[in-house]
C-alpha cells in the first residue's frame, strides 16, 4: 500500500535518539547504545505508521460507502477511529495489525453487540475476504496486515464497543475512550522525555519473547500507572527492573483505563516471567559494575529477545553466569 509522496519522502526525527540515548553512530559500546539499538529494531518509524493507518482507512472507506450510502454530510472524519497500538503509536516493529473502531449509523444501531458483530461482518464479506470473526469484530487481511473493525456507538464523547458479556453489560457493550487513553499517554511522556512509550515497548518485546500471559492493553494500563504514581529511573536498564518488582503488588488486581468504567483484569500467571526477568536484569546490573559489558547484554538478551544487540555479535555457546546451561 503506497503513502503519500510528501510523507514517503519526508525526513524522520529518531525517537530514540529524541528520548535522549546515544545517537544509532555511537554503536553499542555502552549499556545505553545496546538499549538504543535495540528500541530503533522495536519502534516503527513513521512511514510504517502511516501504512497501517493507510490500511484501516481503506477499510473504513469500505463500510462507509455501504453503510452510508445516501448521506448528505461527509462522515469520513466521524465515523471511523484508528485505535490499539496504532493509533496511540506504541506498536513494536514490524506492525502486524490494526484496530478500527467503526461507528455505525443510527438506523443500525443495534441493542446487542453480537448483532453489530454481524453487521460489520456482512459488509466486510462482501468487499473483503473475512480472515477472522468473533464476539468482539472481524477482521480481514490488507496486504501482509490484519486490520481487526470493531463495531462501535457513540456515547457521551467516548465509544461503546464489543467486548463479553456479563452480568453487569448483559447487552455485551462496553465504554472505552482511545482519545483520553493516548492523551494520557502523551502526557506521561511528556513528564518523562518519551520514556514510557520505550518502557512499552521493551515489555511488548518482553511479553513476547517469553510467551508472558498478560494482554497488550494491560501493560500499556500499568505502565501508566507505574510512572504516575511516584518518581522512577529515567534510565531504560534501571526502569524495567524497577517495574517487574512493582509489578509482583498489582498481582490478581485490576486497573481502569482512562475515561473507562471497567476495569481491565492483571491477572497474575506472569508473576514467575516477571521474577525471572527481575533477577536477570539483576545479573545485568552486577556485570556492568564489573566492566562486562558483553556478558551484560547477554542477559538483557535473554530477558528481551534476539533483538537485543550484543557487542561483536559473536555467537555463544554458553550462558555467562551458567557455565553448564547450553543455549
Amino acid at each position: 500500500m503506497s503513502l503519500p509522496a510528501a510523507l514517503a519522502t519526508a525526513p524522520t526525527a529518531d525517537p530514540v535518539k529524541v528520548a535522549g540515548f546515544p545517537p544509532a553512530v555511537e554503536g553499542t559500546i555502552t549499556i545505553a547504545g545496546c538499549f538504543g539499538a535495540f528500541l530503533r529494531r522495536l519502534v516503527p518509524m513513521p512511514a510504517a505508521y502511516g501504512e497501517a493507518r493507510a490500511a484501516g482507512t481503506e477499510v473504513a472507506a469500505a463500510l462507509r460507502a455501504e453503510l452510508y450510502p445516501r448521506t448528505q454530510i461527509d462522515v469520513s472524519g466521524v465515523d471511523h477511529l484508528i485505535a490499539g497500538s496504532v493509533g496511540k503509536r506504541t506498536a513494536i516493529a514490524p506492525i502486524q495489525s490494526v484496530d478500527l473502531l467503526y461507528v455505525l449509523p443510527p438506523r443500525l444501531a443495534a441493542p446487542r453487540a453480537a448483532d453489530a458483530v454481524k453487521i460489520i461482518a456482512a459488509v466486510l464479506q462482501d468487499r473483503f475476504t473475512v480472515a477472522d470473526a468473533d464476539g468482539t469484530g472481524a477482521a480481514v487481511r490488507r496486504e501482509d496486515m490484519t486490520v481487526k473493525v470493531w463495531p462501535a456507538r457513540q456515547q457521551d464523547g467516548a465509544f461503546l464497543m464489543p467486548s463479553p458479556a456479563t452480568l453487569d453489560r448483559a447487552s455485551g457493550w462496553s465504554i472505552t475512550n482511545p482519545i483520553a487513553e493516548a492523551a494520557t499517554l502523551r502526557l506521561s511522556d511528556s513528564l518523562y522525555g518519551g520514556r514510557p512509550r520505550l518502557l512499552l515497548a521493551a515489555l511488548k518485546a518482553w511479553r513476547l519473547h517469553g510467551d508472558v500471559p498478560i494482554e497488550p492493553f494491560a501493560l500499556e494500563l500499568l505502565v501508566l500507572e507505574f510512572y504516575g504514581t511516584a518518581p522512577r529511573a529515567f534510565a531504560i536498564d534501571k526502569a524495567l527492573p524497577e517495574f517487574w518488582g512493582w509489578l509482583r503488588s498489582r498481582a490478581g488486581t485490576g486497573v481502569r483505563p482512562p475515561g473507562g468504567r471497567s476495569m481491565v483484569d492483571v491477572g497474575d500467571r506472569w508473576q514467575a516471567k516477571a521474577k525471572g526477568a527481575y533477577w536477570r536484569a539483576t545479573l545485568a546490573e552486577h556485570h556492568i559494575k564489573e566492566r562486562r559489558l558483553v556478558d551484560a547484554a547477554v542477559e538483557w538478551r535473554q530477558a528481551l529477545g534476539p533483538a537485543f544487540p550484543v557487542p561483536g555479535e559473536t555467537p555463544l555457546k554458553k550462558l555467562p553466569l551458567f557455565k553448564g546451561v547450553q543455549r
